[in-house]
């Protein structure tokens, strides 16, 4: 089974050819290909939040059908889990590892979710938090591609233009954060940049890696007992963690101001680059991956093309 990600231009690509298959012969066969090797099980395109968000934006029905209807149906509605459920179980295996503790190894593909708003919040976060039943639950896992469908589809205008005002105006308000820090470090050079972003980080989530700490069986109960070399290796070897830095510090680093798409950009690669076989991004965030080497390190092909999957499906088949 190879693990693929598509960036939302390369789905929107892929919906395109199916619709009007004469204008693209370069991808014709390209659509029917990922049907068979899905169906036999060789092959799954797991989406994103930043998958199904941009495509929930799309306000012409016709356009949002289309794109719903071949994400859905490929992707068979699976989904990379968000980041705080990546992050846990990441974590959990760092300091068990570094501490040498017992830890029980994660179910297979446990980053993965046949429940479409999972790659987005946790279920057990989200039921605290809303109406949503356990039984509705159940019915988008026993029809996962037909629930994110309906959902892509059906959602009311009213609620998808709310939806989008409320994450933008969020986005913006990370943007301001984050160009203030930008500002005030444009001086540090690339590895204090680095270091900074790190120490930020541990400091956001300290309270998490501690509680994480004592739920695998270490003492740590305060800060001083993580210490600086177990501190600097979780940042290193948690991959949300190390992906978000390695590209946030060559991003930052452009000459330009950050944007709201570089946000989503960002958190599908944490997402994604760990656990795929094949990406295939756009041309900025396939550039700073590759600068900051994250294809050797994780083993990951990163592309831009569509061309690279009908290569390495050729090369998987074989």
């Amino acid at each position: 089974m190879h693990t693929v990600y598509l960036d939302q231009n390369h789905w929107i690509a892929l919906a395109q050819a199916v619709k009007r298959p004469k204008d693209y012969p370069a991808l014709q066969s390209l659509p029917g290909r990922i049907r068979a090797e899905v169906d036999a099980g060789r092959l799954r395109l797991p989406l994103t939040f930043t998958n199904i968000y941009e495509t929930h934006k799309i306000n012409d029905p016709e356009r949002r059908g289309d794109l719903a209807m071949v994400q859905a149906f490929l992707s068979r509605g699976t989904v990379f889990r968000g980041r705080r459920r990546r992050r846990e179980q990441e974590i959990a295996q760092v300091i068990a590892s570094l501490l040498q503790l017992p830890l029980n190894p994660p179910e297979n593909d446990w980053f993965l979710s046949s429940v479409f708003f999972e790659g987005a919040a946790e279920w057990d976060v989200v039921g605290q938090e809303t109406t949503i039943s356990e039984r509705a639950v159940e019915s988008i896992r026993s029809r996962p591609a037909e629930c994110l469908y309906e959902y892509l589809v059906g959602t009311t205008d009213a609620v998808r233009t709310e939806s989008v005002k409320q994450f933008s105006a969020g986005s913006e308000r990370l943007r301001a954060m984050v160009e203030e820090r930008r500002q005030k470090h444009a001086a540090e050079t690339p590895a204090m940049r680095r270091k900074i972003y790190s120490a930020l980080m541990m400091i956001d989530d300290v309270a998490l890696i501690l509680k994480i700490a004592n739920d695998v069986g270490a003492s740590w109960k305060q800060v001083k007992d993580i210490g600086s070399s177990n501190a600097h290796r979780i940042m290193n070897e948690v991959p949300t963690y190390y992906v978000e830095r390695e590209i946030a510090v060559r991003l930052e680093a452009q000459n330009r101001p950050i944007e709201e798409n570089d946000f989503r950009d960002m958190q599908a690669f944490c997402a994604v680059v760990p656990y795929a076989d094949l990406v295939v991004g756009e041309n900025q965030f396939v550039n700073l991956a590759r600068q900051a080497g994250l294809d050797k390190k994780y083993n990951t092909r990163l592309a831009t093309n569509l061309s690279a999957l009908n290569e390495a499906l050729d090369g998987w088949i074989e």
